[in-house]
Parts: structure tokens; C-alpha cells; sequence
């Protein structure tokens, strides 16, 4: 009986850390999303939810991702989203067939500049500039694991 509760336990740990050592790729459906950022080692990264949470003032924003029901249901079980940095948002435009879902149209970043706005990406063309927070624009959410 010893022998066996050991042999369990043994097993049970050689589970977690196995599992707790798990590399992801870039495209991988994960915890809520798709996985459009990972480090070097393949244990970290960015997830992005698959559909748009929908379009608001950047005021706004922080409301929307936190509303259930603008998530897909694989995104609806995580509670973290956010919105992404203006260097996040830039990775997101690269992987953005990859992840798939967006409107050809300006995205909100949680990035700010000063007085002058805050930062957006224009989904057609990459282009990065400031606007300011009356202009309704896209929301994306992203988080990390």
C-alpha cells in the first residue's frame, strides 16, 4: 500500500510539472484566444480574443472588456482582459490574419501621449498615430499568461 501511495504521488508530480512547463506556439487557441506573442522560452506570452468587444470612446473601454458578454465563449471564462499596450497592439497588427476577426479600422491601444491623446492603430495599413478620446474606435482585448 506504501508503495502504491508513493507511486501516486510520484506521478502526480511528474503531472503538474510537466504541465506547468508547457511551450506554446504563435496561432495556438489558448486560454480564451489565440496565442499572438510568445517569449524565447515558449512558457509566456500574449493571448488575443478572438472577436472584437466591440467600439466605444477609449473611456469606455475598460468597461467593455470587462462585460462578459462582448467575449467569445472560450473568452468569457477569463476575467483578466485588457486593453493592449500601443507595442502589444503593433504585434497584434502583424499576427492580426493569424488571430483573424478585425474591421479594416483604427484599434484604441491603452498606450497615452500627454496631452495630446492617446494611441490607436489603423487596422488596414499599420499605421500608428494619436487621437483623442471623443472618437468611437475599436476594442480588442488582450491578456497574458
Amino acid at each position: 500500500m506504501k508503495k502504491f501511495v508513493l507511486s501516486l504521488l510520484v506521478s502526480l508530480c511528474f503531472i503538474l510539472v510537466s504541465q506547468a512547463q508547457t511551450k506554446h506556439t504563435i496561432g495556438e487557441k489558448f486560454n480564451g484566444g489565440i496565442v499572438f506573442d510568445i517569449s524565447a522560452n515558449g512558457l509566456h506570452g500574449l493571448i488575443a480574443e478572438t472577436k472584437d468587444q466591440g467600439m466605444c470612446q477609449w473611456s469606455e473601454a475598460p468597461k467593455l472588456i470587462a462585460n462578459p458578454q462582448n467575449h467569445s465563449e472560450d473568452g468569457k471564462a477569463f476575467t483578466d482582459w485588457r486593453l493592449p499596450t500601443k507595442d502589444e497592439l503593433n504585434k497584434l497588427y502583424l499576427k492580426k490574419d493569424l488571430v483573424g476577426g478585425f474591421i479594416n479600422s483604427f484599434y484604441w491601444s491603452s498606450t497615452g501621449s500627454g496631452e495630446d491623446g492617446l494611441w490607436i492603430q489603423y487596422f488596414v495599413n499599420g499605421q500608428q498615430g494619436i487621437n483623442g478620446n471623443i472618437t468611437k474606435l475599436y476594442v480588442r482585448a488582450v491578456r497574458t499568461f
